[in-house]
C-alpha cells in the first residue's frame, strides 16, 4: 500500500473517529460541490475534471492512467439498484472514471465475495450497497487490507464513510403527511380508528430502523391518541412479491369497516402491498406513502398511493461520486452526506420522470407535510439517545436549533 492510500485510509477512520464523538465541523465546498447540502442537479463536467486532477494529485490510478470504481449493487431486479447504477455510470463516464459493477444479487454473502474481488481487480475506490448490517465488517476487510477506500450507500458500515438520506427528516415528513391527509380525509375521528401499518425491512438494520421509526413520529405528531394496537409493524424483504404476501397474511386481522395507514420502507415494497389491499377490496379505505421514489408509475396511477419522499435514485451519484473524490484527494468530508430527497405526489410525480402520468391531487390531499417542528426537534433529540444507534451515528441529523 503507497504512502497516499495509507493517508486516503486514516483520513477515512479519522472522520469515523470524529462521528463517533459527535460528527465534523462543516466541510469546506469541494469544486462547487458541497457535502452538507447536496442538490439534485449532477455536478458538471468541468467541476468533476478539477476533482479529479486534485484526487489524482494526491492519490494516483493504481493503473497509472484513469480511476476505476467498483459498485456493487443491491439486486439487479431492483428498480432503485438500477437508478443508482445508471446515475454513477453517468458521473463516472463524465469524470472519466471507469466504473465496474458487481450484482449482489440479494445475497449477502455475494457482496463479501464482491468486495473481496474488487480487493483483487486493482480498483481505485469501492461504492458499496451494504445487504445485512452483520456483514459489513466482512465486506470491509479485504478492501482496507488491499489499500482501497469505501463508501457505503444507504446502509452503513461501521468505520467507513456514508452516502444515503436523511431518514429521521424524510421519514417524518412521510408519515406527517399521510396522517394529515387522513384526517383532512375521513375527519379526525375516522382517521383515529385507522389501523397503522408499518412495512419494514428488518435485514437493513439501523437504517430501516431509523426510517421506519421516524414515519410512525410523524404519523404520531398528527395522530397523537392512536393507540398502540393500531399500529402493526410488518417485517417483509425489499421486493414488491415479499410485500404482497406480508400484506396478503395480514389481511385478516384488519377491520374491514377501519381505513388502512401504511407508511413503507420503500415504494418497491409499498408496491405489493397496495396490490394486495386492491385484492382484498380495500383500496378506498387505505392511504399510504412511500419512500425511495423508484415506483412514481405506481404514485400516478393507485389512488391510494398519496406520496413517496423520493430519494431520486439516480441522484445518489451526485453525493457519492463528489465524496469519494474528496476522500481520494485527502479531503475532509463529513460524517454523514445526505442525498437530496423530497416529497412527489401523484401530481408532481410526472415533473420528476416525464416517462410516468400524473394525475390530479385530490381537494382533501395536503399540498405538502406541515410538519411540527418542535415534535420533530424533540424526537431528534431522543434518537441521539437511543442506544440502537449508538454505533451509527452516521445515520442521525444533528439536533435541530
Amino acid at each position: 500500500m503507497g504512502i497516499t492510500r495509507r493517508a486516503v485510509l486514516a483520513s477515512a477512520a479519522a472522520v469515523a473517529a470524529s462521528a463517533a464523538l459527535g460528527g465534523l465541523a462543516r466541510a469546506e465546498p469541494f469544486h462547487g460541490f458541497d457535502p452538507d447540502k447536496v442538490g439534485p442537479a449532477n455536478p458538471d463536467k468541468a467541476a468533476l475534471a478539477a476533482m479529479v486532477k486534485d484526487a489524482m494529485a494526491k492519490t494516483p490510478p493504481r493503473n497509472g492512467k484513469a480511476y476505476v470504481f467498483g459498485y456493487t449493487m443491491w439486486g439487479g431486479s431492483s428498480p432503485f439498484s438500477q437508478l443508482n447504477r445508471q446515475g454513477l455510470q453517468e458521473i463516472a463516464e463524465a469524470a472519466g472514471i471507469e466504473l465496474l459493477t458487481a450484482d449482489n444479487e440479494w445475497d449477502p454473502q455475494k457482496n463479501v465475495a464482491n468486495a473481496q474481488s474488487f480487493a483483487t481487480r486493482n480498483v481505485d475506490f469501492v461504492i458499496n450497497s451494504l445487504l445485512d448490517v452483520q456483514f459489513g465488517g466482512a465486506v470491509k476487510k479485504p478492501l482496507d487490507d488491499a489499500g482501497i477506500p469505501i463508501i457505503s450507500l444507504d446502509i452503513p458500515i461501521i468505520g467507513a464513510a456514508w452516502v444515503g438520506v436523511d431518514n429521521a427528516r424524510a421519514g417524518f415528513r412521510a408519515g406527517t403527511y399521510v396522517a394529515e391527509a387522513a384526517v383532512q380525509r375521513w375527519g379526525k375521528d375516522k382517521a383515529g380508528e385507522a389501523t397503522l401499518v408499518i412495512a419494514a425491512f428488518p435485514l437493513v438494520g439501523p437504517n430501516g430502523r431509523l426510517r421506519n421509526l421516524s414515519q410512525e413520529a410523524g404519523v404520531k405528531s398528527v395522530m397523537p391518541d392512536l393507540p398502540a394496537s393500531q399500529i402493526v409493524w410488518l417485517d417483509m424483504q425489499g421486493t414488491a412479491d415479499s410485500g404482497f404476501t406480508a400484506m396478503n397474511n395480514l389481511m385478516g386481522r384488519l377491520d374491514p369497516d377501519k381505513p388502512v395507514l401504511v407508511a413503507s420502507f420503500s415504494d418497491e415494497q409499498l408496491a405489493g402491498a397496495l396490490r394486495a389491499l386492491a385484492a382484498a377490496g380495500r383500496s378506498e379505505s387505505t392511504l399510504a406513502v412511500g419512500m425511495g421514489g423508484e415506483r412514481l408509475d405506481l404514485l400516478g396511477q393507485d389512488p391510494a398511493f398519496v406520496g413517496t419522499m423520493s430519494f431520486f435514485p439516480k441522484g445518489y451519484a451526485n453525493a457519492a461520486v463528489p465524496t469519494a473524490l474528496a476522500m481520494l484527494a485527502g479531503r475532509p468530508v463529513p460524517k454523514s452526506v445526505f442525498a437530496f430527497s423530497d416529497l412527489v405526489k401523484p401530481d408532481t410525480a410526472c415533473k420528476v420522470d416525464p416517462a410516468v402520468a400524473c394525475r390530479a391531487r385530490p381537494d382533501w390531499q395536503p399540498a405538502d407535510a406541515a410538519i411540527d417542528e418542535a415534535a420533530y426537534r424533540a424526537y431528534v433529540a431522543a434518537l441521539h439517545q437511543r442506544d440502537e444507534f449508538r454505533n451509527f451515528q452516521v445515520l442521525l441529523p444533528p439536533i435541530p436549533g
